[in-house]
């Protein structure tokens, strides 16, 4: 039967290394507590003289407001004395101030009036020089004007002149047409006319004929009778005039 032998494995050993270095000993250990509890008593004490200082620095608080509630009514007094001193200063330094304005007002007028009649003289000149500077454009303008109303006229005149050729034209087309249409309706009355006129000579000639040939049957017949009434031994007037009836 053979022994087994058991190594520590390397990690261990480095964990007691580890913990025998980071080892308290009891002497430290007391040490702590002890400036553990040295810490309290010193906490303790400060906290114990904070309450002192505040309780002190309310008492010298509440004395300070006394005294400045004393300084503050003790300055509004003072102020309101200051106040009404510098009120009657300000009033007679606003009366002197006022009286000095007055005469500087009165210098300034003097002295704005005589710079007005200057300006007003200085202007009448300006306008005179401007009246005939503006005399001589009037002038200038007018010459203009009439020289172009001239061109216009003469313009107008052409104008006219054509539309007065036109018009004569256009009338003497218009009373060319008119003749021809009155020629053409003359032409057709005169053809009319004559056309009835030959209707009616041919009724009147028909008529004429026709009376013509009546009479003439008449004294043809009024010869015969009257032959007839030779042979017969009768005597026969020759103004008497026979009726012969159809």
């Amino acid at each position: 039967m053979s022994a087994t032998t058991f190594t520590t494995p390397k990690f261990m050993n480095s964990l007691a290394k580890i913990a025998m270095e980071n080892r308290v000993s009891t002497k430290d250990v007391r040490a702590k507590k002890q400036a553990k509890a040295n810490r309290v008593k010193e906490l303790k004490r400060q906290r114990k003289i904070a309450d002192q200082m505040d309780k002190e620095l309310t008492k010298l608080e509440k004395v300070a407001n006394k005294e400045a509630t004393k300084q503050a009514k003790i300055q509004a007094k003072e102020d309101a004395k200051q106040a009404k001193i510098q009120a009657k200063e300000d009033a007679k330094q606003a009366k002197i101030q006022a009286k000095e304005d007055a005469k500087q007002a009165k210098i300034q007028a003097k002295e704005d009036a005589k710079q007005a009649k200057i300006q007003a003289k200085e202007d009448a000149k300006q306008a005179k020089i401007q009246a005939k500077e503006d005399a001589k454009q009037a002038k200038i303008q007018e010459k203009a004007l009439a020289k172009e109303a001239k061109i216009q006229e003469k313009a107008l005149a052409k104008e006219a002149k054509a539309q007065e050729k036109a018009q004569e034209k256009a009338q003497e087309k218009a009373l060319a047409k008119e003749a021809k249409a009155q020629e053409k309706a003359q032409e057709k009355a005169l053809a009319k006319e004559a056309k009835a006129q030959e209707k009616a000579q041919e009724k009147v000639v028909k008529k004429t004929t026709k009376k013509a040939i009546k009479v003439v049957e008449r004294n043809d017949r009024q010869d015969i009778i009257q032959s007839l009434c030779e042979k017969l031994g009768h005597t026969t007037n020759a103004n008497v005039s026979v009726e012969v009836t159809a």
